[in-house]
């Protein structure tokens, strides 16, 4: 999964004067543009003004051939198309060179009603549930003159938990902990939940032992089985409106849950160490390109193209977390190869043709 920081990390710049005055104008225009965004995609004048105008211009009414079981396209470089069968509306979006179904509207259901469905890249569709279950699953007839969804006879996902012997022990304990599995039906404990082993590093007590995870996503929607899969929880857009006191409460039920297991965050100083540890690496790769500056600069100027985009010139941003102290501890080559004239020294390369592209590209990733 990579290593992930502890906590969120924002790009700490200093503005000039003339960048204050500009964002200061440009605020007003910003803040009523958010308001007008809300008030578009609000769901009564989204579904019947945007979403229309939306439809009419990016997925345009195709024929259906009953044949081919497929829209009959016209235009191959359109990515996406709508056709009609019936009362029901197919939606399609092109995966490489051929259109596929993406979802559907007024579906005709099992119970007679009519609604929408959606494909899931998982190999089913799904239409809205009630009760205990948010989603349905199943798959879908589409038809000349209609769309009928069917229910799949089993509505449990497969998941398995990862073997004794796996690296992945965190999933494993977790997936079989019935206090873990049991919360996990509170909706708003699993978007905690989920958040929580995301975003956080855990270690098991007593030991630097990191818990590791083969398929989070995949594990959360099976242990809850309402219908969802891994894409409900990959991106951590969550259905749900937390308040304060919910998030506090869902959040201290977790961590002790984890306790129970053994596991644990890192410290407040085990943090810190961590930070000025990530600092010094950065401060370190940084040093070592900037001595490579040197037999670049030698070349002579138009051995390469001369490449047009280079970055603006600044200093190595630090990061919330990093501690403006630890620059004073930093030697002269340190501080010189942090400030702003590695920077210059590219993008002189890269101005007189001195660099190739994949060159500038390396080089270009010491910046941060």
């Amino acid at each position: 999964m990579g290593r992930r920081y502890p906590y969120p990390r924002f790009l700490q710049l200093k503005l000039t004067p003339l960048e204050q005055l500009r964002y200061v104008i440009r605020y007003p225009g910003r803040k009523l543009r958010a308001k007008l965004d809300r008030l578009w995609y609000s769901k009564f004048v989204y579904r019947w003004v945007g979403g229309p105008l939306h439809d009419r211009k990016y997925a345009p009414w195709v024929p259906y051939s009953p044949e081919a079981k497929a829209p009959v396209v016209i235009d191959p470089s359109r990515p996406r198309c709508r056709t009609r069968h019936g009362n029901a509306v197919v939606y399609w979006m092109r995966l490489g060179a051929t259109l596929h179904p993406n979802h559907a509207r007024a579906a005709l259901q099992p119970d007679g009603t009519r609604g929408n469905v959606q494909n899931r890249t998982m190999g089913w569709w799904r239409r809205e549930g009630r009760s205990h279950k948010l989603w349905i699953i199943g798959d879908v007839d589409i038809r000349a003159d209609d769309v009928v969804f069917i229910d799949a006879v089993s509505q449990d996902l497969i998941y398995d938990a990862p073997p004794a012997d796996s690296s992945d022990l965190l999933e494993r304990e977790l997936a079989t902990h019935p206090p873990f599995v049991d919360a996990l039906a509170n909706d708003k404990f699993a978007a905690v939940a989920h958040s929580m082993l995301m975003h956080l590093d855990w270690i098991r007590t007593g030991t630097r032992e990191a818990g590791t995870f083969d398929s989070l996503h995949h594990m959360i929607a099976c242990l809850r089985n309402k219908g969802e899969d891994y894409l409900d929880y990959k991106f951590g857009d969550y259905p749900v409106t937390l308040t304060d006191s919910e998030r506090i409460a869902h959040t201290e039920r977790m961590r002790e849950i984890m306790h129970s297991l053994g596991w644990r965050t890192y410290t407040a100083d085990e943090l810190k160490a961590r930070m000025r540890e990530d600092f010094r690496i950065r401060v370190g790769r940084r040093v070592e390109a900037w001595r490579r500056l040197d037999d670049l600069e030698a070349r002579p100027a138009g051995s390469h193209d001369v490449l047009a985009k280079t970055p603006p010139i600044m200093d190595m941003p630090l990061y919330q977390g990093d501690e403006a102290e630890w620059l004073k501890t930093l030697g002269q080559e340190e501080r010189i190869a942090i400030s702003s004239q590695f920077v210059q020294r590219i993008k002189d390369l890269a101005n007189t043709g001195r660099l190739t592209p994949r060159e500038f590209e390396e080089l270009s990733r010491f910046l941060i």
